[in-house]
Order: structure tokens, then sequence, then C-alpha cells
């Protein structure tokens, strides 16, 4: 299985290269200027990959196409990112869907999937290979947005002011979460809000939440969660793998030339690539920071995790039987996680 991991990854960093090496046009043509906001707060290490995506957008384009970053809450607050995307408030977010699963019940299940996929790459495939991008694209067509396409990386911790070593110690307490991790938190008897990123710190330290999801490891060390919360909970049952995405507004989107629009869908992959990348190495230096800052790793057991997936699949469920999309969606992202042996 290491050997297939590794080969797919190949085959990507290929494939990604290979389409990053086509020449743009000689001449400069129109100049484009966009605006896009994105989920993380400055000087985070999935921000810094954000103003590299944009200056390799300019690079390839050879500066016909120049995006202005805007970080969380400057335009407009995190959930509302995509009314603003639709309205052409700004041409373009980098956005976790799961803020907006009330409004498209589907992206609840391509934000990320509690006890679901376990590897980025089955992540990967599944949006690539086995019609992911295509459903989502036909979906955000119907909103007036153009679904450029996923950027994944792998589990986010749970960061807690208290001990969490069972389900038993959730109950009552307060968390945060976005996308199908709430309400199976909730199931877990947890009292769950949904705050953007950018306010997962101040409520940590002012005690208005005990507990909560925020990033991956390293992004949450920038953020200095070990200041707010001493206790670090794996595995990331409720997000092992993660989709953050790329969507644009569908007239800004048919405006640029098949050239640039072909860039941007380049570039995006590449930034998926240096994500994982980036949040696999880091991740792993953050774990030896945050315990040398005092914090405590603590890992559930395997029976906890098996109690915990059993209330997972039943959400599973109740959020497909939302809406057609939503049911053909997970039913195709069941079928290759059987596959995988994922599931039975």
């Amino acid at each position: 299985m290491k050997g297939n991991r590794l080969i797919v990854a190949f085959v990507l960093a290929l494939s990604l290269g290979l389409g990053l090496a086509l020449p743009t046009p000689a001449s400069a043509g129109q100049t484009y200027q966009w605006r896009m906001q994105v989920l993380w707060d400055a000087g985070t290490t999935p921000y810094k990959i954000g103003q590299a995506f944009v200056k390799r957008v300019e690079e390839l384009t050879g500066g016909r196409l120049k995006i202005k970053m805007f970080p969380p809450g400057s335009l407009v607050p995190t959930n509302q990112m995509l009314d603003a995307v639709q309205g052409g408030m700004f041409e373009l977010m980098w956005q976790y869907e799961g803020y907006y699963m009330g409004k498209m019940p589907e992206v609840a299940f391509t934000s990320s999937l509690p006890l679901g996929f376990t590897e980025p790459w089955q992540l990967e495939t599944w949006f690539w290979q086995l019609g992911g991008v295509q459903m989502l694209r036909e979906s955000y067509e119907k909103i007036g947005c153009y679904y450029i396409g996923p950027t994944i990386y792998g589990e986010e911790p749970i960061h807690s002011k208290f001990p969490i070593r069972s389900i038993a110690d959730l109950k009552g307490k307060k968390g945060r979460f976005v996308g199908l991790a709430g309400p199976v938190l909730q199931k877990l008897g947890a009292v769950v809000t949904p705050m953007p990123t950018a306010e997962v710190y101040s409520a940590l330290e002012k005690g208005v939440i005990d507990f909560a999801d925020r990033g991956g490891l390293a992004a949450n060390y920038d953020a200095g969660l070990y200041e707010v919360a001493k206790y670090i909970i794996l595995p990331g049952f409720h997000q092992p793998t993660t989709a953050t995405c790329f969507v644009a507004n569908m007239t800004a989107w048919k405006k640029l030339p098949k050239d640039i629009q072909a860039i941007l869908e380049a570039a995006v992959r590449e930034t998926s690539a240096q994500l994982f990348q980036v949040n696999l190495v880091k991740n792993f230096e953050a774990l030896e920071k945050f315990k040398k800052k005092g914090c405590e790793i603590i890992y559930l057991p395997d029976s906890e995790v098996k109690r915990i997936r059993k209330i997972a699949m039943e959400v599973w469920e109740e959020y497909a039987n939302k809406s057609p999309k939503a049911r053909k969606i997970l039913d195709s992202q069941k079928k290759w996680m059987k596959l995988l042996g994922l599931i039975d």
C-alpha cells in the first residue's frame, strides 16, 4: 500500500509538472485584476501557500492575471464568502465548503467526511478520477460559480482546554466545528458552534468554547493555540482528511482566455500538492513544538474511535438524504471506500 501511495504521488507530481511546463502565449494580451479572500489567518503556513499561489499565477500568465489576496474577514465574514463570490463582490475564494453545507448539502461530503477517507490520496483520487470535480462543477454552475479544484491535506486535530479520553468526556462541553463534524460532535453530546477559523484562538482564550477544530497542526501552532489549549486529541476522527477549494465567479471566469483558465486550474492542483507536502512535514515538526510548550498529546483508543464511526456513518446518511446530489456524491464515495477496504 505504501508503494502504491508513492506511485500515486509521483504520477500526480509528474502530471502537474508537465501541465505547468506549457508555455504561455507570446503576446501579452489583456490584463485582469482579481481579488481573492482566503480562509486562513495572515502569517500562518497555509496563508503563505496562498501568497505563493498568487505569485505563481502572475508568473505563469506573464502578468496578465494579478490576484490581490485578502485575509479572512477583510472583505466579508468567512461564512459569507460564497455569497460574495456568487454576487461578484470579488472574483475568487479559497474556502472550506463545510461553511455552507446548509445551502449546498453535497459539500458536507466534499469538504471532509468524519471517519471516512483516511489518507489525502484517497480523497484526491475520488475528486479527479471518480467524478468528484465534475459533480461539483455542475453544482456550482447552477449558482453562478466555477469550481476550479480542491486543495487537499491530512487530518486536523482537536485542541482542548480539558482532557478528552472517551466519548463521555464530551458531554455538555462547548466546541467549535464546521462541516459534517458539527452534527457528529452534537450526537456525541457536545454543544457545537460553527465560528470562523480566525476566531478560534480568542474563543478558547475567553472560555466561549472548551475545545475546537481549527486547522492542521502547523497552522494551529502558528496561531499560538498552545497558549489557550493544553491538550491535543488524535487521531482527528472528525476530519481525517480535509479538502478546501478554489471557487471563482462564473462571469469573471468566462472572461478569462482559455490559456489563463488552464493555468489557474494547473496552479490550483500545484497548490494542493504543496499544501499536502508542507503540512505533512510541518505537522510533525509542530507536534514536537507543542510538546515543548507543555501540551499533552492524547490518542483516543481504537474502541472509542469505532464507537464514533458508527455514529458518524449515521450522520452521513442523514445528510445524504437532504438532496439528490448529496446522495449521489456519498454513494460514489462509499463505493470507492469499499474498494479501498475502509468500510464493509
